[in-house]
């Protein structure tokens, strides 16, 4: 029987375990993949550093999968949407279930004593109820994993938010792999122009290249000096657009201060840990700002989306070159250091760099 690695959380703060656990056949409706591509999410950081409800018991996780069918379970012959699927084939999975707001019979995240769709592991097995796509041949899986959550969580955010009108000014606050996902698809769109707020310079060179037409570097600047920028060159009128996707608290006063009367602010990034920020309700009303909430992909098509994004843009923008660091499976702790301290673009575990281990 084949045997496979799998990392394993214990507790906030406790290094990872390294287990190895009998790989059995997929349920029926289910496939077993090879993972061979793991992109790393702040939120594993988060998990780390207990920042997310503690699960109370051994889990494995790892969210942004891309690997390789070894066997598909009975009743099996397509993906999800409808795309043949067979033995060899590359597909992208993330644990969510295939009907929106149902939660996968599994659960998230799963106890590490179970064969489960976690990313972080030689071998992931999908459920039935488990969201998977096919991706085309002629599609680099890096340029999938590149964005890996952070496509769909954009995308779910631009549903969400009602798009961007042409003309309109967008600011985006942060520079990561949520950021950049924002960043792209607001450069898509007629927007006058896209401005990005970030760091380090490698991630402002990346916005850049993906659509922003402005970007200001968050250690050089203050944040007078990033709302005086702003406002010159918006004509003194503020952004249309804030699209929050820095992950910190002090980033929604700034945002909420960029926006022009009748503006809109996304916040896509806070979705951890504990804090309020003080909000002027009269000044809300008086000059008709909105102030939407966003969590996650608005459907989930918005993951087969993501494929097609890669597929027609991959190549044109780089999106490949976005991931900066790899790591082998006995490393996730250290990709995670690594993405949580920034010096990434994209960071990902490849279980081939160390599978002999």
């Amino acid at each position: 029987m084949r045997t496979g690695r799998r990392m394993v959380f214990v507790g906030a703060g406790r290094p990872l375990e390294r287990q190895v656990a009998p790989v059995a056949a997929p349920p029926p409706g289910g496939v077993l993949v090879r993972t061979t591509i793991a992109g790393v999410c702040g939120t594993d950081a988060h998990r780390l550093d207990g920042d997310l409800p503690d699960p109370g018991r051994p889990v494995t996780f790892g969210h942004e999968g891309i690997g390789v069918v070894e066997e598909l379970g009975a009743g099996v012959t397509a993906d999800l949407a409808g795309v043949p699927l067979r033995v060899g084939d590359t597909v992208y999975w993330q644990p969510g279930s295939r009907e929106p707001g149902v939660p996968s019979e599994l659960g998230w995240p799963p106890s590490a004593d179970v064969p489960n769709q976690a990313a972080y592991q030689d071998y992931a097995t999908l459920p039935a109820s488990n969201m998977v796509y096919r991706i085309p041949e002629d599609t680099d899986p890096l340029a999938v994993i590149a964005f890996g959550c952070a496509m769909p969580t954009a995308l779910g955010g631009a549903a969400r938010l009602g798009g961007v009108r042409p003309g309109q000014s967008v600011v985006v606050q942060g520079s990561g792999p949520v950021g950049l996902a924002a960043t792209f698809l607001a450069g898509l769109t007629a927007a006058r122009q896209v401005i990005v707020i970030g760091a380090p310079d490698a991630r402002l060179a990346a916005a850049s290249r993906l659509g922003a037409t402005t970007t200001l570097p968050l250690e050089r600047t203050s944040v007078e000096e990033r709302r005086a920028a702003i406002l010159e060159l918006t004509d003194g009128r503020g952004a249309d657009v804030v699209i929050e996707a820095a992950g910190r608290m002090n980033a929604f006063p700034e945002g909420m201060d960029l926006l022009a009367d009748n503006g809109r602010y996304l916040v896509m990034g806070i979705y951890s840990g504990h804090g309020t920020v003080p909000l002027d309700a009269v000044r809300l009303n008086n000059r008709s700002l909105s102030v939407i909430g966003t969590m996650g992909a608005a459907q989930i098509s918005d993951y087969r989306t993501t494929i097609h994004l890669a597929q027609r843009h991959g190549a044109r923008l780089g999106f490949a070159d976005l991931v900066t660091h790899r790591f082998g499976l006995d490393d996730v702790e250290a990709a995670i250091a690594v993405a949580r301290s920034g010096e990434a673009i994209k960071a990902v575990v490849l279980p081939g760099l160390d599978a002999s281990s």
